[in-house]
């Protein structure tokens, strides 16, 4: 049964840079379906604000065959960034919108989430949208990282267009009040609307998952205020 896998793990600058960059390797990992690597940075700041971007952080995320193939994985990585000290969380994909290459693979279990819920976007962004994408963005960062369900959060991305979102919710009430603007505000809402009347992606995939088991403890430079 297929699995995600969302990784986040502190290491020093350059071996960031490196495996942002560099990661052939995973390509020839037995049983990973597809993989993606970013940058991590903290909601709601300013894009071009130095304190934005978390350097000294990397984030994974995998889509696996199984979960045997994913602790194979970690028990022998091709990389040593996978054993150091980190936060993973694995997760069934339950409901998806719009497309990713890679990820439209994902199988969707038929489940109703009693308990915790995680959302996932990834997307590949149009550069002539880079502004515009910002300016909406930014007060749906600040939403969610205030939002009194959210349990843990981060932005993420990788030079020069790819994005994505991770969020760990209490329930799917949580979440769902966030979408339709029920709780905090109506920012991601009038988001929605504005990329539903002129796209800022080539590719845009939400995916709605449920937790198997989390590992490690979130990083505490990525903490989000109390």
């Amino acid at each position: 049964m297929q699995v995600f896998s969302y990784h986040v793990i502190e290491a020093p600058v350059l071996t960031v840079g490196l495996r942002l960059f560099a990661s052939g390797a995973l390509r020839r990992v037995p049983g990973l379906l597809h993989a993606e690597r970013f940058l991590p940075m903290r909601m709601g700041a300013g894009i071009v604000s130095p304190s934005r971007y978390r350097w000294r952080a990397w984030v994974f995320v995998g889509l696996w065959e199984s979960e045997p193939h994913l602790d194979r994985f970690l028990a022998a990585p091709p990389y040593s960034i996978f054993e150091r000290p980190g936060y993973h969380v694995r997760m069934r994909a339950y409901r998806r919108w719009g497309s990713y290459r890679g990820f439209d693979q994902a199988t969707l279990d038929d489940v109703t989430p009693t308990g915790k819920v995680v959302g996932l976007t990834v997307a590949r962004l149009k550069l002539t949208e880079t502004l515009r994408f910002a300016r909406w963005g930014k007060p749906v960062e600040a939403l969610v990282r205030d939002h009194p369900g959210l349990v843990h959060g981060a932005v993420a991305f990788r030079p020069l267009n790819r994005f994505s979102t991770f969020s760990v919710w209490q329930d799917e009430d949580a979440m769902v009040g966030m979408v339709r603007g029920t709780v905090g505000g109506k920012s991601h809402r009038d988001a929605m609307i504005e990329r539903a009347r002129r796209d800022f992606h080539y590719e845009f995939t939400t995916l709605r998952l449920v937790p198997i088991s989390e590992h490690g403890a979130w990083p505490g430079a990525m903490q989000l205020p109390a």
